[in-house]
This record gives C-alpha cells, structure tokens and sequence, in this order.
C-alpha cells in the first residue's frame, strides 16, 4: 500500500499543525487529517466536508477519488493548511 503524508508547519496557530494523509491501492483512496485545531473544518476541492477533526482516521476517514484535490482545513477566516495539486 502507497501512502503519501504531507507535512506543514503553520505558524504558531494555537501549537496545531494540521497533517493529512492519501492511502491507495487495492481500496479505495481515504483522506485522513491529524492535528488540526478544534473547531476547524476541512474543505476539498472546495467542499465543505465538515469538522476536519471527524476524519482523524480512528475509525472515519474520508473516501475520495483517485488524482489530484484541492486540501483545505480552515479555522474561521484563515486557512491553516492547504495543499494545491501540481
């Protein structure tokens, strides 16, 4: 199984670094957040997929379609992670 785990260091929010993680392969691709700060909500391809803190991976995580998305988990009006496709 190939996993692909994007790390970034925001600054200072509150101590939070939110991180994510994509797992393909023989199942379906999953989007897992850890680390993201209470109350923040996770966008994808800019949907507003609910609190980013529900899919932490023990035990939901969100299903998404293979390829590229758009990652976002917002805290109010800022943004504290986002990972554009290349």
């Amino acid at each position: 199984m190939k996993s692909l785990a994007i790390l970034v260091a925001v600054a200072a929010l509150a101590g939070c670094m939110p991180q994510t993680t994509v797992r393909t392969g023989m199942s379906p691709p999953t989007l897992i957040v850890t680390g993201a700060p209470s109350g923040a909500v996770l966008f994808v391809d800019g949907l507003d997929m609910g609190s980013a803190a529900q899919y932490d991976g023990n035990p939901k995580v969100l299903a998404v379609l293979e390829g590229t998305h758009h990652v976002e988990v917002r805290l109010g009006a800022n943004v504290v992670y986002r990972k554009k496709p290349l």
